[in-house]
């Protein structure tokens, strides 16, 4: 054990644990802070149930060796992270770091319910000032004077972008605080399609742009949500409608993946003829608060958020998303969705991205 004599006096908890859930090795700090019921929860973690693995499975995968989670152990939230691998054991053993993150999770669920209420409240005076500006501008026979026409379009479509602001931070919120609920069951992803084009469509006749769907007939579906996989193909319309100019087109399609004669995945597709984005961007873009260099050419801003509300959501159903763009030329967004069985039904949570 002279090994770890410098890893022994650290105050930080350092364990080798096997793929079992055994300790093979702890210092004094994981001995104070766990005692003998470590034994317990790490063998809970090594467990396979219902087809997911355990916690501490992921610590033994090939890839990438520097993996972190975050764990409930014992009523707190601890950081786990991978050290390296312990050859010295008859079973695979990797070291292990615990970091208490309690305090941390407590001020960030804090918050993320502070940004929850204030976002809640905002929404019900916008939709009612939506709803008084769509009443206005529909009344047959309006001899509304030009000028006072167009203010109040102007009016309507910033209320529409606040109202979109305000979705992004709640959904946000939910992501941060690991509660963003992803219902699992069968989605017809033709009508999350036409659905999405359809509530933007008159958003996009406004701004001169055709928004087409194409897609076909024997298109199978996913399991998943339906309202959030539609929330994500406007998010991503949304976004192309901010770079393509007047007379532009985007289209929004589907098509099937097969393995042999089997349906394997479903590519949906958004793409657009906008000004595309730099190269040196696009790895950024699927981040929070990162935004492309380009400006929008309907005014206003954004709040950075909505491409990585869609990457979430996208990988929550077990899928990739992908871009690939030319400047000058346009962009093309890519969900790649895993076609599932029936008896994948059920619900699963949105974790937080990975620290």
């Amino acid at each position: 054990m002279n090994n770890y004599q410098i890893a022994e006096k650290l105050s930080t908890p350092i364990a080798i644990v096997n793929e079992h859930g055994g300790l093979e090795w702890k210092n004094d700090a994981f001995e104070l802070m766990f005692g003998v019921d470590a034994k317990d929860w790490l063998k809970e973690g090594s467990r396979v149930v219902g087809g997911e693995r355990g916690w501490l499975q992921d610590f033994f995968m090939d890839g990438e060796e520097h993996r972190a989670v975050d764990v409930e152990i014992e009523g707190r939230t601890f950081r786990i992270e991978h050290i390296m691998e312990v050859p010295d054991y008859s079973s695979r053993s990797v070291a292990l770091w615990f970091e208490d993150v309690t305090q941390q999770r407590q001020m960030e669920q804090a918050k993320s319910d502070f940004t929850a209420q204030i976002v809640h409240d905002l929404r019900g005076p916008l939709s009612g000032i939506q709803g008084t500006l769509e009443f206005v501008l529909s009344q047959e026979g309006n001899k509304l004077d030009s000028m006072y026409s167009d203010l109040l379009q102007e009016a309507q479509r910033e209320s529409e972008r606040m109202m979109g602001l305000v979705n992004e931070l709640l959904d946000f919120s939910k992501i941060e605080a690991g509660n963003l609920v992803i219902e699992k069951e069968p989605v017809r992803v033709a009508g999350v399609l036409k659905r999405a084009v359809r509530s933007l469509q008159q958003v996009a006749s406004r701004d001169e742009v055709f928004l087409l769907s194409a897609h076909g007939r024997d298109v199978p579906g996913v399991i998943g949500s339906v309202e959030k996989l539609t929330q994500a193909i406007i998010n991503l319309v949304s976004n192309s409608l901010k770079f393509t100019p007047k007379r532009g087109l985007i289209s929004v399609g589907a098509q099937i993946v097969r393995n042999g004669d089997l349906p394997e995945s479903i590519v949906i597709t958004v793409t657009d003829s906008g000004m595309g984005i730099k190269s040196s961007e696009l790895a950024q873009i699927w981040e929070k608060y990162k935004q492309s260099g380009n400006r929008s050419l309907r005014g206003g801003g954004g709040t950075g958020l909505g491409l990585y509300i869609v990457k979430q959501i996208v990988e929550a159903h077990g899928g990739e998303v992908t871009v690939a763009s030319l400047e000058g030329v346009g962009t093309s967004m890519v969900i790649k969705l895993p076609v599932k069985k029936a008896s994948d039904t059920g619900v699963i949570t949105a974790s937080r991205a990975a620290q």
